[in-house]
């Protein structure tokens, strides 16, 4: 991903050159999701139940849009195919896939749960062929989507040949929470792109929190060791990584379209695995360069970073369209 005159990207992206405003975005998502698998391990090992962890993350993240959609109000003003979609959305695209990464948390390193979360970018490239035909995954674009894959594999290294167990049905189901994500982004950029995103975003989350409350207190989720270390791991998680945050990757997908948006997903590993080896101390090997190495390149290749400026060579910059609100 470039900043300043930016790049034009395949299909229907070519129109929305990359700038510096989604650049720092991107960044900023990669940092506050990469911290949200250790703040999930923290919260479930704390004896904090998968769907009460989800169901506070969603609670949590839409009050924090509340003053925003306030602002925002008369952008809720949708039809009724809309509010479905948000209803929806709401269960595909956070609370399923939420509680399965609460699941699974228990079950992994955090490192290990961000480098399954990036095959999310993996799955949209597919969805994309049949159901979005102007999202072209080709040439360099397919090379990095491939690059990115093989990033994966050398992050986990002699891992991946020691997956037993409940471990292999934790990623198992991370990488059915990624499908979710994928399917989701699909659908967003092709039947909502009209909305906007802060109204995606809240709608979305509303939805959510109403499925997971009631079936939390049911099930007795919320119930757990609230150590101020607790407390402060589910406000984090909940007001800014799935508040705020997503709110942000909301509009990032209507600006640059889901392929591109979704390889924040790419960048979330590295900063999963080095924060969960300082905090809490989970092991790092040599493949963390060689798979950072992988995974950079492969974003490279998918936001369609020039070669020539690469090499040094000059090469006339595309003409940014700025986004919507600058």
């Amino acid at each position: 991903m470039l900043t300043g005159g930016g790049v034009t990207l395949d299909g229907e992206e070519r129109s929305h050159a990359v700038t510096a405003r989604q650049f720092a975005v991107l960044s900023i998502l990669a940092f506050t999701w990469g911290c949200s698998f250790l703040l999930i391990r923290v919260i479930v090992d704390a004896g904090v139940g998968p769907m009460g962890m989800s169901s506070l993350r969603t609670l949590l993240g839409g009050l924090s849009l509340v003053p925003f959609a306030w602002h925002a109000r008369s952008g809720f003003r949708q039809p009724r195919s809309t509010w479905l979609a948000f209803a929806g959305l709401g269960f595909v695209n956070f609370a399923l896939p939420w509680t399965l990464f609460g699941v699974a948390g228990s079950r992994v390193p955090s490192g290990v749960a961000a480098i399954a979360n990036s095959t999310a970018p993996l799955w949209i490239a597919l969805l994309s062929v049949p159901l979005l035909q102007s999202e072209r995954v080709t040439g360099l674009k397919a090379l990095g989507l491939g690059l990115g894959f093989l990033g994966i594999i050398v992050l986990l290294g002699d891992d991946i040949t020691h997956v037993r167990g409940g471990a292999t049905l934790a990623i198992l189901l991370i990488l059915f929470a990624t499908l979710c994500y994928g399917a989701s982004a699909i659908s967003i950029r092709k039947h909502l792109a009209h909305v906007p995103p802060l109204v995606l975003a809240s709608g979305q989350l509303g939805f959510a929190a109403l499925y997971l409350a009631p079936l939390a207190l049911a099930t007795g989720s919320y119930t757990g060791d609230w150590q101020p270390n607790v407390v402060l791991s589910v406000l984090a998680l909940g007001a800014l990584g799935s508040g705020v945050a997503v709110a942000a990757y909301m509009w990032l997908i209507q600006e640059t379209g889901p392929v591109s948006a979704s390889v924040v997903t790419y960048l979330i590993p590295p900063v999963g695995v080095v924060v969960g080896w300082a905090v809490l101390d989970e092991p790092m090997g040599w493949n963390m360069l060689g798979g950072l190495a992988c995974i950079l390149v492969g974003v490279g290749f998918v936001q369609g970073i020039p070669v020539q400026r690469v090499l040094g060579r000059s090469r006339p910059a595309a003409v940014a369209v700025p986004a919507r609100g600058e």
